[in-house]
């Protein structure tokens, strides 16, 4: 189960992440572009966190809590 900073990775930990209503924050490049909240959904490719839709090829996804 992801903890608070660990960043998500595999399939698992998104489909955890999304199960346990953690919040999560969207980087990229290092930055915050997003502080997030709760995963609506995820693919392969792409996931939804409040309607908006983050690839996971371009970003980073951070468990805040």
């Amino acid at each position: 189960m992801p903890i608070k900073g660990s960043i998500l990775k595999h399939k698992i930990d998104f489909d955890n992440a999304r199960y346990f209503r953690f919040h999560v924050a969207v980087l990229q490049n290092g930055r915050i572009i997003d502080y997030g909240g709760v995963i609506e959904s995820h693919s392969d490719e792409s996931v939804i966190i409040n309607g908006g839709k983050y690839l996971k090829a371009n970003c980073e996804f951070k468990v805040r809590r």
